[in-house]
């Protein structure tokens, strides 16, 4: 099926790149479990259901899933939003997403190369090992 790949936020909507792969679609566990080894060298187990926090990376090639530079302006000012919620639509299925910054000083939720470095980029040029990264927000 030809599915639209769509991140909304309020009345704007950006079409995406259809070949941006869900890289950790089948990695993510919906479990959070630790073990520990007790004195008498069995385990002992703790499991419970994760409470929302599935990883969504969506994720280009150099010669796939191009972004414009005008399409990862829009993207980087929609980082500046502190505790913004999205709705991506992929394959067919809607998720209310947010961006996943990391912990570091520098957010890891964009990365993007210029398809061709030029010096004075323009809004058209093309961008691409795009990576994108969100969590589900349930």
């Amino acid at each position: 099926m030809d599915f639209p790949l769509t991140l909304t936020y309020g009345a704007t909507t950006l079409d995406l790149d259809r070949d941006l792969r869900w890289v950790d679609d089948l990695t993510w566990s919906p479990v959070a479990q630790t073990k520990v080894r007790s004195i008498t060298g069995a385990w002992i187990v703790d499991a419970m259901p994760r409470a929302g926090g599935k990883p969504i990376t969506l994720q280009g090639g150099a010669n796939d899933a191009l972004l414009t530079r005008a399409d990862l302006l829009i993207l980087r000012a929609w980082l500046d939003i502190p505790e913004g919620v999205f709705t991506l639509q992929h394959q067919g299925q809607t998720y209310q997403v947010c961006f996943d910054h990391g912990d570091a000083e520098e957010s890891q939720a964009l990365a993007a190369e210029p398809y061709v470095p030029y010096s004075d980029p323009e809004a058209a040029d093309y961008y691409c090992n795009v990576k994108l990264r969100f969590f589900v927000k349930d």
